[in-house]
C-alpha cells in the first residue's frame, strides 16, 4: 500500500476493527513492547515522540518508564485508534510522563518542529511507508543531536510461526494471495536487517544495532481451541484471506487451521513463537 492507501485502511474498518480489539493486541504484544523498552536508551530522555501509537499502549508504558517530568507525544494516521488512545490518555497517573496524542502522518515533511525530540519509539509502527529512507530522513530532522531511535520490527514469516503456521493451512483452501512487491510496505517490510541498517545509515543515523528477540506469543485467550483460532484469524495477517470468503470455504479453512495449531493450544491460549528484530540508532 502506499501512505494514502494506507491512511484509508486504518481509517476504514480495519482501524475501527483494530480499536476494537486494542486490549487484545496491548495484552499480546505486552511482552515485546516491555523487552523493547528494557532494550531502548531511555537514559535522560525527555521528549519521546511514539510513531505509529495505535491505540497507545505502548505510549503509556513509555510515559511510565520515563516519569513525571518527561513527554511523550504519540502519532498515528488512524483516528478510530487515537480515539482509544485519547482515552488512556486521560486516566489519571502522578508519577508518568505527560501524555498527548497526534493524528498525523509521521513520514511526511514538516510534520514536527526540528529538533523537538530526543527518542523516536515504534512498536511496530515504521514498516508501513511507501518511501522509508525519505520518512526515517523527515522523523530524524524532528530529534535532537545525538538523540535516539528505537523500534521493534518482524523477522520474516518463516521465523513467526503464529504468522507461518495458521497461513499454510489456510491456503490448502484458498488461492495464494498475489505476492507483494519486494519490499513494500507491510508488517514484514523490514524482515531484512541489511535492509534496515542500509535505510537508517542513508538517513543519517550513525550507531545502528539490530538485535534479535525470540518469545512466546499467548494468542486466542479462550477456553477451547476452536475459539482461540478464530481469534487468531480476526486479529493475525490471515484475516485479510478470510475476508469476504463464502461460509463453504471457512467450513474448510477453520478445521485445517484447528488441526496445525492444536499441538499450541496450552493452558487457555495458543502458545507460538515470534522472531522481532529491536532496532537502536543514534543521531548522526
Amino acid at each position: 500500500m502506499s501512505n494514502q492507501e494506507q491512511i484509508e485502511y486504518w481509517n476504514g474498518e480495519a482501524g475501527q476493527r483494530w480499536a476494537q480489539d486494542d486490549d487484545t493486541m496491548a495484552r499480546l504484544l505486552g511482552p515485546i513492547c516491555e523487552a523493547l523498552l528494557d532494550h531502548a536508551p531511555l537514559a535522560g530522555c525527555k521528549q519521546a515522540l511514539d510513531i505509529g501509537c495505535g491505540g497507545g499502549s505502548q505510549s503509556l508504558k513509555l510515559a511510565q518508564r520515563l516519569g513525571s517530568g518527561a513527554t511523550v507525544l504519540g502519532v498515528d494516521i488512524s483516528e478510530p485508534m487515537l480515539e482509544v488512545a485519547q482515552r488512556k490518555a486521560a486516566e489519571p497517573a502522578d508519577d508518568r510522563a505527560d501524555l498527548n496524542f497526534m493524528l498525523a502522518d509521521a513520514s511526511a515533511p514538516n510534520t514536527f518542529q526540528a529538533s523537538s525530540f530526543d527518542l523516536l519509539f515504534s512498536r511496530f509502527g515504521v514498516m508501513f511507508f511507501d518511501d522509508p529512507l525519505a520518512a526515517f530522513t523527515h522523523m530524524r530532522d524532528a530529534l535532537q543531536p545525538d538523540g535516539r531511535l528505537a523500534f521493534c520490527c518482524w523477522q520474516p514469516v518463516k521465523n513467526n510461526d503464529w504468522v507461518r503456521i495458521p497461513l499454510q493451512a489456510a491456503l490448502q483452501h484458498l488461492p495464494p494471495p498475489e505476492p507483494p512487491a519486494p519490499n513494500a510496505p507491510g508488517p514484514f517490510a523490514f524482515a531484512d536487517p541489511a535492509r534496515v541498517e542500509g535505510i537508517l545509515t542513508g538517513a543519517g543515523f550513525k550507531q545502528v544495532s539490530v538485535q534479535p528477540l525470540l518469545t512466546t506469543l499467548r494468542l486466542g485467550e479462550s477456553a477451547t481451541l476452536q475459539e482461540a483460532v478464530r481469534e487468531l484469524a480476526r486479529i493475525g495477517p490471515v484475516s485479510r484471506l478470510l475476508t469476504g470468503q463464502p461460509d463453504s470455504v471457512l467450513a474448510q479453512v477453520f478445521p485445517s487451521i484447528e488441526e496445525a495449531l492444536a499441538p499450541f493450544h496450552k493452558d487457555g491460549a495458543l502458545n507460538l513463537e515470534a522472531q522481532v528484530w529491536l532496532v537502536t540508532a543514534v543521531n548522526g
